[in-house]
């Protein structure tokens, strides 16, 4: 093959990485039903199996590497070193799910559809997963996104990649059968979308905090620094509201043993006369829980949730007992001395399921709070190690997704932003300026009724991505990229 035309391929792939990256920006998800094109069509004319994986594995570290640029944020904590390692392990990842994609036969639209749900479904599962720079994030603000009630995010993923795969085909093959294909998806997603009803029986009112320390003030603000900050804040705050609540790592050390701030927190407890929910460490023997507490106007103070499903390499290191044998012991415990314990479950207190950071990134927890009785969801993070960059906005946008997928509106309080709210449909009832210091009052419905999709799951729309790929091995003998074979 002529290094010119491996070099149009290889332009290809560079371009859908840059335009699916350019898609999960606020206001640019319509990017998304054609960003893919450019991946799709190279891939189908790439008869060679190696070159295939090595255009798969371009586009997905380029795709990583834009996408979570953030993660130099983390220097203020591992060094420039160990926040460029972590970038560069980012990088290879998404060069293994990239090359995963590609190392399949190119077929019809529906198979390449498929596949494509089917990777993003693997990548954003397990204890490693990634949920960030996912198809349906792109939806969020747009009349899309409430199609997830139904059948959740894997059916958003798989309608998005069969348009994007129909248009491909539609740009070789000049059939115009194949824009009828495209023009379906997005025609089935917006009416879906306009089908999903809400309850609102009644309504809570909030009053969320955005403390707006950053990493670097962090460091040097004492517990007295923290507290004239907090109460400088709580002033705004009305009384009588039914909830308080503050985001995670709100307190550098341990709530309960900390006697200041929690006495602090009482007081104001009791003058508003509103319960505070806020995120701190707790310690019990040797386990140490990233918690949410509730304190109470009459001065009880409640264990509401212990993380379950734990950050890699920022709450706990996989695999410690064999990095430790290696030599690197005493390199982990200046990056992290010890391990968060996972707590034991998502469990709803009263009508609040409570989600810490990360979490709301996976949409089994949301769905398991929902099952048990929750009708408001709220997420306490700390996303100030990420600086002012986008993947802000892609967590808060996590929310809008597990908001439309149960019919429930989602909270988030964060430290440095995004603060702010999504009703039970996934639109924004209201959020502060990142990177600042600020307060958000909001009135948020509650809701009892389920959506299908709270009470399916993902294997539906997982079973439907798997049968794009089975099914339709007939269509991929009969029509290829560039030809039609001929029958014998």
């Amino acid at each position: 093959m002529p290094a010119n035309v491996f070099s149009l391929k290889l332009l290809g792939a560079i371009v859908s990485a840059f335009l699916l990256w350019a898609s999960f920006f606020p206001g640019f998800g319509f990017l998304v039903w054609f960003a893919l094109i450019p991946f799709f069509v190279v891939l189908g004319l790439e008869p060679r199996f190696g070159r295939r994986i090595l255009l798969g594995g371009i586009f997905g570290s380029l795709f990583f590497l834009l996408e979570f640029t953030g993660v130099f944020g983390l220097r203020y904590v591992v060094g420039p070193w160990g926040a460029a390692g972590a970038f560069l392990a980012l990088g290879i990842l998404g060069a293994f799910w990239g090359a995963v994609f590609a190392a399949s036969p190119s077929g019809s639209p529906f198979r390449l559809a498929g596949l494509w749900a089917l990777v993003e479904f693997a990548r954003s599962s397990g204890p490693w997963g990634v949920s960030l720079g996912i198809v349906p994030l792109a939806l969020v603000g747009t009349p899309f996104l409430g199609a997830a009630a139904y059948l959740g995010p894997w059916f958003l993923s798989l309608v998005v990649a069969l348009t994007n795969a129909s248009l491909a085909y539609l740009f070789v093959k000049r059939s115009v059968r194949w824009l009828t294909a495209a023009l379906l998806g997005p025609t089935v997603l917006v009416s879906l979308s306009l089908g999903v009803g809400t309850d609102s029986e009644d309504g809570m009112e909030l009053f969320l905090v955005q403390p707006g320390i950053t990493v670097s003030q962090r460091w040097g603000l004492s517990i007295e620094g923290y507290l004239r900050r907090y109460k400088g804040l709580l002033a705004e705050a009305p009384r009588g509201a039914d909830l308080v609540v503050f985001p995670e790592g709100s307190l550098p050390g341990f709530l309960l043993e900390d006697q200041r701030f929690l006495d602090f927190l009482k007081e104001e407890a009791a003058r508003l006369g509103s319960p505070i929910l806020i995120g701190s460490w707790e310690r019990q023997g040797k386990n140490v829980y990233n918690t949410a507490f509730l304190v109470k106007p009459a001065g009880e103070v409640e264990v509401i949730h212990r993380k379950t499903r734990l950050l890699p390499f920022g709450e706990y290191i996989p695999l410690r007992w064999l990095w430790e044998k290696l030599g690197l012991a005493e390199v982990l415990s200046r990056y992290l001395p010890r391990d968060i314990s996972p707590g034991g479950g998502c469990f709803p207190h009263g009508d609040l399921g409570v989600l810490i950071c990360s979490e709301t990134m996976f949409s089994d927890l949301s769905r398991e709070l929902v099952s048990r009785g929750a009708r408001l969801l709220i997420a306490l993070t700390n996303d100030s190690w990420f600086g002012g960059s986008r993947i802000l906005w892609e967590h808060f946008a996590c929310g809008a997704l597990r908001a439309a997928e149960n019919g429930r509106a989602f909270l988030q309080a964060a430290v440095t932003g995004i603060t702010g709210g999504f009703d039970q449909r996934g639109k924004i009832l209201g959020t502060l300026p990142q990177m600042k210091s600020g307060t958000l009052h909001l009135q948020v419905p509650l809701s009892s009724s389920t959506t299908p999709y709270s009470r399916l799951g993902d294997w539906v729309a997982i079973g439907l991505s798997t049968s794009f790929v089975i099914v339709p091995r007939f269509v991929t003998r009969r029509y290829r990229f560039g030809r039609r074979n001929r029958p014998r």
